[in-house]
């Protein structure tokens, strides 16, 4: 049997989603969706998923953390076609891993949970390489970042036999890089000239804190554009990160990011999630390729109602965020607020047809934890 999420419900929102007035693109539930069903190992609490072709088939690929295996669902049927299952020890073992990007199915790479290092797989689950980072070429030593995942979106990219990898904060380095590019054929690990940026009010010198390593990165062919959660700002910058720019993208929903206090996890773990559920702050940005638009996730500061359990709802995106639209200049067109306990915004993607996002929401009253659904969204001008 399934761990079943069992919490006090609050009354939900029944109401269509809100947005602000004076913008002229909404995103518009179609009525349209897709279910997958899920085994009795795998839970909606998905920690990575992303669209993959191959062959002329298209999958919705997911990551099932507890078997160390990645589940491909084809998308015109919702049939479960095929696993990845990748070894833990031996001789082609790559350890239990957290997250991945699928360049193709014979080009895998999985984040390790412990190491500064990414395990290269082909379909077979054989490990083609194992892609070091600890340190660059010129010795700096690097923090590994959060994993590949979903909740934290900033995918690889693989540009001219290059990969361009997400690296930690460490405000005890004099250089504080975001990225490294690091050269398939030499392993040579370089450096990128875009720094972490300073939040505001926080003085970082003297500790190292949690909130700045979270950030979403995307890439739109051309460039690079960061996301910090705990910033208004976004940052665009060439591939090689040499030219930057930074463009305010406020919420209208968001008066003010929470940035949290350095509060301790292991003493109070559950006073730590419903911050994090209450607080105000950015999320995951997605470049939407078939329309030439980027969604921000807000979190607008809310209160979650007594008896939910914060620990379980953070895993299923919040009570409710907002999604801000962006052209391809980077103007705000239209935010959309989406209603309470209705959808995980941790769970989305892009495809021809619409915009995805996941209605498995463990408080929405339809939730199943054999189903993974997803209800498609269009992006509409009023």
């Amino acid at each position: 049997m399934k761990k079943k999420y069992i919490l006090l419900l609050a009354p939900l929102l029944i109401c269509s989603c809100s947005t602000e007035n004076n913008r002229d693109f909404i995103l518009e539930e179609s009525g349209e969706s897709l279910l997958f069903e899920l085994d009795r190992s795998t839970y909606p609490t998905i920690p990575t998923l992303s669209i993959v072709s191959d062959g002329g088939e298209e999958y919705l690929s997911i990551e099932n953390r507890d078997c160390n295996q990645i589940i491909f669902y084809n998308l015109k049927n919702g049939n479960r076609d095929f696993t990845i299952d990748a070894e833990v020890s031996g001789s082609n073992g790559v350890g239990p891993f957290l997250g991945y990007y699928i360049h193709n199915l014979d080009s895998i790479f999985l984040t390790s949970i412990h190491t500064a290092e990414i395990p290269l797989i082909d379909r077979n689950a054989n490990e083609i390489d194992k892609i070091q980072y600890e340190y660059s070429t010129n010795g700096l030593k690097l923090f590994k970042k959060q994993s590949l995942t979903s909740m934290v979106y900033h995918p690889l990219e693989l540009i001219d036999n290059k990969l361009y990898v997400c690296v930690g904060a460490n405000r005890h380095a004099e250089r504080n890089p975001v990225s490294v590019s690091i050269d398939l054929e030499t392993k040579e690990v370089r450096e990128l000239n875009f720094y972490y940026p300073a939040l505001p009010n926080v003085d970082n010198k003297n500790k190292r804190s949690s909130s700045e390593d979270y950030f979403s990165r995307c890439f739109n062919g051309e460039n690079f554009i960061y996301s910090f959660h705990y910033d208004e700002n976004i940052y665009i910058t060439s591939v090689d990160h040499k030219e930057q720019r930074k463009i305010p993208v406020k919420s209208y929903y968001v008066d003010k990011i929470s940035i949290p206090d350095d509060y301790d996890y292991t003493t109070d773990f559950r006073q730590g999630a419903r911050n994090l559920c209450e607080g105000s702050y950015y999320g995951n940005l997605i470049y939407d390729k078939y329309r030439n638009v980027y969604y921000r996730i807000a979190y607008p500061k809310t209160s979650i109602e007594s008896g939910v359990d914060a620990v379980s709802l953070i895993q299923f995106g919040k009570k409710n965020f907002s999604i801000i639209i962006l052209d391809n200049e980077f103007d705000i067109i239209g935010e959309t607020r989406f209603p309470d306990y209705r959808y995980n915004s941790y769970l989305l993607f892009v495809n021809k047809d619409g915009l995805y996002i996941s209605s498995s929401h463990c408080m929405n009253p339809n939730y199943s934890d054999d189903v993974l659904s997803f209800v498609r969204f269009d992006l509409k001008r009023e």
